[in-house]
C-alpha cells in the first residue's frame, strides 16, 4: 500500500464553499485550500433558493483544477450544512433549485403538523430536534401548499447526497446528514411511523453509512472535467458530524465545542437520548462515524461580531484584536442569558445587551471593555450550563472539553470556558471540517481503520493549547448565579 494519500474535501457552508486538498502521510495529515467561493442564495418570486447549478459548477471547476494540476486524488467527498434537500423527478432531473432553510414557507408549520403528530412524539421517534426548518417540516410545508414538485417527486436527497448524485449518477442517503431531517428513526433507518403518519410520498431510497464508497465519477462528469479514475465517497455529509469525527481526543469522557459565529456542543454516545428532559431543553441527536452524538446549538461569537459591526469605525477601529485586548482588561460581576430570544437578530446588539442586563436586574457596564467581558463570561457560562445538563442526560461525567473552529483564536474565551466548566479545555484545530471529511474518506478506502485512528492522526498532526481551569470556587458561584438568571 502506498505511503501517501491525497483526498479532495468539498466543504459547503451556508455563506461560502471551499475545496481543500488533504494529504495523509506517515500518520500525519495536512491541508491546503485550493479554491473558495461565495454561497449566495437567490430570491425568485418570493421564495429563497440555493443556487444549486452554480454550486455544482464550482465543484466541476475544482475537479478541472485537479485534472490540470495532475493531483493524484484517492477520493472526493462532500459535506454541507444540514436539513436542506433537492427533489428528483422520475427522469433523474432536479425539479427545482433547493429551497433555503431561511425561506418563510415553514413559518407556523407546527400549526399544520402538531394536530397530526406532536413534536414530542416526533422527537422520541427520530431523536432530532423538531425545529421548523428540518427536512420533514419543509416537506410538510410543500404538502400543505400542494406543491407540484412534491407531487412529481421520485427521490429525496439531502444536499451532499444531491451533489454526489450529480457527480456519479448514484442515489443514496448518507446517515449523518439524514439525522438532521426528522426522517431518520433512532434505529438508523427511515422513520416509517413519521413518514406514514404524514402520508408523505415514497421518495426515500437507500441509506448508507458515513464512510461509504459510492463509485466512480460518471462518464459525463469525467468528460466535463477531464478527471477520471477517482471514486466519490459518502463522507459524513453534515459538517458538524465530520467535526465530531475529527476531534483529537482519547477515551470517552470528553465533549466537543465547534466554536464560531454559532457554536455546537456535543458528546458521543452509543445510543440517542430521547428523554423528555432532552426534548424540553432543545437537545438533538446526530450520527457521526461510529455512532451517535448528543448536541445542542449555542449562541457563539455572533454577539461579539455584532458589536464589532457597530463599533469598528475608520477613525476609531474596534477590530477583533482590540476587542480581545479590551475584554481581557474588563471586569464585571454582571451576566445575562445568552440564549434569550432578544439577541437572535437585534438591529442594535449593544442596546439589546444593555436592555437584557437591565431586565435581569444586573449592574450595567460603564465601558465597552466591561461589556465585552460580560459577553465572553456569559458565553462561557452558557457552555458550562449546557455541558452539565448534557452530562446529566448521558449519565456520564465529562472531564475534558475540546474546542475547534474559529473560536479557538479567542484565547480569552477559551480560558473563560475552562474556568466556567471547571475542566481542562484543549483548543487549536480550526479546520476539523475539511480534515474530518478527508479522514472519513480514508476509512472508506481502508487506508485507516476507523474513528480511534482518525483521532490519533489528528493528535499527531496538531499541537493543542491546554487551558487549565482557574479560580474554581469563584466560577462555581458564578455558574449558580447564571442558573438562577436562566430559571
Amino acid at each position: 500500500m502506498k505511503s501517501t494519500h491525497q483526498f479532495l474535501a468539498m466543504d459547503f457552508g451556508a455563506e461560502s464553499g471551499r475545496a481543500a486538498l488533504v494529504t495523509l502521510q506517515e500518520d500525519k495529515v495536512e491541508m491546503k485550500e485550493i479554491h473558495r467561493f461565495l454561497n449566495r442564495p437567490v430570491k425568485r418570486q418570493g421564495t429563497l433558493y440555493w443556487d444549486f447549478p452554480y454550486l455544482f459548477s464550482e465543484i466541476l471547476e475544482v475537479l478541472r483544477m485537479c485534472a490540470d494540476g495532475k493531483f493524484p486524488l484517492d477520493g472526493i467527498g462532500v459535506d454541507t450544512w444540514g436539513v436542506d434537500f433537492g427533489l428528483l423527478g422520475p427522469d433523474g432531473q432536479i425539479l427545482s433549485n433547493p429551497v433555503h432553510y431561511r425561506d418563510p414557507r415553514t413559518n407556523n408549520i407546527h400549526n399544520y403538523s402538531d394536530p397530526v403528530m406532536p413534536r414530542k412524539d416526533i422527537f422520541s421517534l427520530t431523536g432530532c430536534e423538531p425545529w421548523a426548518i428540518s427536512s420533514l417540516f419543509q416537506l410538510l410545508a410543500m404538502q400543505r401548499d400542494h406543491s407540484p414538485e412534491l407531487e412529481k417527486a421520485d427521490a429525496f436527497l439531502n444536499m451532499p447526497d444531491l451533489f454526489n448524485f450529480f457527480l456519479t449518477g448514484i442515489k443514496s442517503s448518507e446517515r449523518s446528514i439524514l439525522s438532521t431531517s426528522n426522517l431518520l428513526g433512532i434505529n438508523g433507518q427511515w422513520c416509517r411511523d413519521v413518514i406514514q403518519r404524514f402520508a408523505l410520498p415514497e421518495i426515500f431510497g437507500k441509506i448508507v453509512e458515513p464512510g461509504t464508497l459510492l463509485g466512480p465519477l460518471s462518464s459525463e462528469t469525467e468528460t466535463m472535467t477531464g478527471l477520471s479514475g477517482v471514486p466519490v465517497i459518502a463522507t459524513c455529509g453534515h459538517d458538524t458530524s465530520v467535526v465530531a469525527a475529527a476531534i483529537p481526543a482519547k477515551g470517552s469522557d470528553w465533549a466537543f465545542l465547534s466554536s464560531g459565529t454559532w457554536s455546537i456542543l456535543g458528546i458521543l454516545g452509543a445510543e440517542p437520548v430521547t428523554s423528555s428532559a432532552s426534548f424540553e431543553n432543545g437537545f438533538s441527536n446526530e450520527v457521526t462515524l461510529g455512532g451517535w452524538f448528543l448536541c445542542r446549538n449555542i449562541v457563539g461569537l455572533w454577539l461579539v461580531q455584532e458589536l464589532c459591526r457597530k463599533w469598528n469605525m475608520p477613525d476609531d477601529p474596534w477590530d477583533y484584536g482590540r476587542m480581545a485586548r479590551e475584554a481581557s482588561e474588563g471586569r464585571s460581576l454582571s451576566m445575562f442569558d445568552v440564549a434569550d430570544d432578544s439577541l437572535m437578530a437585534p438591529e442594535d446588539m449593544e442596546k439589546a445587551l444593555m436592555d437584557l442586563l437591565d431586565r435581569h436586574g444586573q449592574s450595567l457596564p460603564d465601558s465597552r471593555k466591561a461589556l465585552l467581558r460580560i459577553v465572553l463570561e456569559s458565553l462561557a457560562m452558557e457552555v458550562a450550563f449546557r455541558l452539565n445538563m448534557m452530562s446529566e442526560l448521558r449519565g456520564e461525567g465529562i472531564n475534558t472539553l475540546f474546542i475547534g473552529g474559529g473560536g479557538t483564536a479567542n484565547r480569552l474565551l477559551c480560558q473563560l470556558t475552562a474556568n466556567a466548566c471547571r475542566i481542562p479545555v484543549y483548543a487549536g484545530v480550526s479546520e476539523c471540517t475539511a480534515l474530518g471529511n478527508a479522514l472519513v474518506q480514508a476509512t472508506a478506502l481502508g487506508v485507516i481503520s476507523g474513528p480511534d485512528r482518525i483521532r490519533e492522526i489528528m493528535r499527531n498532526s496538531f499541537e493543542l493549547t491546554v487551558y487549565e481551569p482557574q479560580d474554581i470556587s469563584v466560577w462555581g458561584e458564578k455558574l449558580e448565579r447564571y442558573k438562577r438568571i436562566k430559571s
